[in-house]
């Protein structure tokens, strides 16, 4: 165990022993957030032209094929008390 570790070599690097960690792809993230005029927007990466939408269920729509078409990606859906609803994961 203490080998797996690289404590034998006396090299605490796992990279020193030609292995690396696996890392999780980034996200790309997208909020539905309330206007405080009234509508919903969508924030995040590539949602910068779709404007405000009457409503939370037609800026959630958008979101998500915004979301499933840049995979991995995820949907954060809030209240109008700006608190997370719901949260959608795209892999």
């Amino acid at each position: 165990a203490r080998e797996a570790a690289g404590a034998v070599t006396g090299d605490k690097t796992m990279e020193a022993e030609g292995r690396t960690e696996r890392r999780k792809p980034e996200r790309t993230t997208y909020s539905v957030m309330p206007q405080p005029g009234g509508g919903w927007r969508i924030e995040g990466e590539g949602a910068g032209s779709s404007g405000v939408h009457r409503t939370k269920e037609e800026a959630v729509k958008i979101a998500r094929t915004l979301a499933k078409a840049n995979k991995p990606s995820q949907i954060l859906v809030y209240k109008k008390d700006e608190t997370v609803q719901a949260e959608h994961t795209y892999r």
